[in-house]
């Protein structure tokens, strides 16, 4: 190694920060999510600088839901008795649970890696109902689910005699809502 003098040392010092003193930086990459996903600010085309002026700030008391919320509040303060808008033969209304001798069949809608679905298919076998299972990993199945537009699994699904749709069903707790009032009703 050889020895350098202070001379040249203090020389390459100096060297130095003289090339710190010009140093300029690269162009700072800028990103911004104005239209949904991020993207460089300095490459926008001027479509996209167009759709960023013209964009439009919503606010709550403008929205035509916050509207009917007010006319909601309105009408609940309303001073007119309820009883005016019930119907007279309350009789006629259709009940808020089908019979149990308007339930045909059903159609269960389930998956291999589902994990609530050994539960529903558990409790649907242990009702007196004629039904299926299907299964929507199968090219059949998954055609079938989406003909009736199941969207998640497990699915049951009640029908009438006359191949209508009665109500779903997406797990135990469902069901049990839903048919055991029929139970206890044909008990009674």
């Amino acid at each position: 190694m050889s020895e350098k003098t202070l001379q040249e040392i203090e020389k390459e010092i100096a060297e130095t920060q003289a090339e710190l003193a010009n140093v300029h930086g690269d162009d700072c990459e800028v990103y911004a999510r104005i239209v949904g996903y991020y993207r460089a600010v300095r490459n926008w085309n001027k479509g996209k600088k167009d759709e960023y002026k013209l964009r439009k700030l919503f606010s709550i008391s403008e929205s035509p839901a916050q509207d009917e919320k007010e006319n909601a509040e309105a009408e609940s303060q309303n001073t007119e008795p309820k009883e005016a808008y019930i119907a007279e033969d309350s009789a006629q209304t259709a009940p808020l649970f089908p019979k149990h001798e308007e339930i045909a069949y059903y159609e269960l809608y389930t998956r291999e890696s589902c994990p609530n679905c050994p539960a529903v298919k558990n409790y649907m076998d242990n009702i007196s109902l004629e039904g299926k299972s299907i299964n929507v990993d199968t090219k059949d199945g998954l055609d079938s689910a989406a003909a009736r537009g199941v969207l998640a699994t497990p699915t049951v699904i009640f029908y009438n005699t006359m191949n209508t749709e009665l109500f779903r069903a997406h797990n135990t707790q469902e069901l049990q809502d839903l048919l055991e009032p029929l139970s206890t009703a044909e008990i009674a």
